[in-house]
């Protein structure tokens, strides 16, 4: 596609903020919803006359790009969503905020980086929903291991002193949300069934030793289905595991060291699942005990063996053969 012209689009909950680079031109804001898209569309054929070699940017805004999405697939214009950090980062210091000057940087972000943006699809209906059924469960999940917490708190505390009320309260709701993840697990399972790609997927990656239910179902949701990952390297730095050099001329010699900026949700994941492929992976069992042998701290030992997980992963997916495990000689 050659891309002729760039649109920001600044989405937020109830407005959208545009604004044409070349064009040197804003849109003032209008409602995100089917009439706000057809006066974007009104303003576009004025401005540009086609919308033909147009591309429009936005920064990722979760549920609130849904509607306009949609509306610009319908229309065959082509549209990319890049994370807010990147934008912000890529435009150094600025002065003064608002949605239509974000609008006017997120498109002056889309100009400078037209050779590199690639145009997306919308979601499917099917990872929309797998995405708000495994944010419930997390919830759920979050919220069991905080009453657990918390009960096991006031017993070690108190003993024999813990009100029987209470305890039996917070009992019966950990068995109910207990309950109510096992369903949203089993309705997760069945969207997911219900969709070849995604199931296909979904087998695979759970063929890797050590990745279960949770890390796969979120590589799935934050890799589109891996469709948003041109190679392992970039899913590596998404998920927080990549070491970077940390120095500069002869003064600062800091330690290789991974960025904090990731999926702090898969990052977690991948930490239990490496745990995991130590005990039962013989290759990496292997390799995590002649690193801590060498004298490697033993986090640094575990993120090495995460980054192996995330090639594996990668590998089926590109190959679409499952992962078949091998013995240590």
């Amino acid at each position: 596609m050659k891309i002729t012209a760039i649109m920001g689009m600044d989405v937020s909950k109830k407005t959208l903020d545009c604004h044409l680079f070349i064009q040197q031109k804003s849109l003032p804001p209008v409602s995100n919803d089917s009439k706000g898209f057809k006066t974007i569309k009104r303003w576009l054929l004025k401005e540009l006359k086609t919308t033909e070699g147009l591309l429009v940017v936005m920064e990722y805004t979760g549920i609130y790009t849904y509607g306009i999405e949609r509306f610009l697939e319908q229309q065959q214009i082509k549209f990319v969503k890049r994370a807010a950090l990147d934008v912000k980062r890529s435009l150094g210091m600025v002065r003064g905020k608002s949605d239509k000057v974000d609008a006017r940087f997120i498109s002056k972000y889309g100009w400078m980086r037209k050779e590199e943006l690639q145009p997306m699809s919308p979601l499917s209906d099917a990872q929309l929903e797998l995405q708000q059924l495994m944010s419930h469960r997390d919830k759920l999940v979050s919220d069991k291991a905080s009453y657990q917490s918390k009960l096991k708190e006031l017993v070690s505390q108190m003993g024999q002193k813990v009100n029987e009320k209470m305890t039996a309260s917070m009992k019966y709701v950990m068995e109910i949300l207990a309950q109510e993840i096992k369903e949203t697990e089993a309705s997760i399972k069945e969207l997911i069934s219900a969709d070849q790609p995604l199931q296909t997927n979904y087998d695979l990656v759970c063929s890797v030793t050590g990745i279960g239910f949770a890390t796969s179902v979120h590589l799935l949701i934050a890799t589109e289905n891996f469709t948003r990952f041109s190679d392992v390297r970039k899913l590596i730095c998404y998920c927080g595991i990549a070491p970077f050099e940390h120095s500069s001329g002869t003064s600062i010699r800091g330690k290789v060291r991974v960025s904090h900026l990731a999926n702090k949700k898969i990052k977690s994941l991948l930490t239990l699942a490496a745990m995991s492929a130590i005990q039962h992976d013989p290759e990496l069992k292997l390799k995590y005990e002649q690193k801590v042998k060498e004298g490697k701290p033993k986090m640094s030992v575990v993120n090495i063996i995460r980054a192996k997980l995330i090639e594996r992963v990668f590998a089926v997916i590109k190959k679409q053969k499952p992962y078949e495990l091998r013995v240590a000689a």
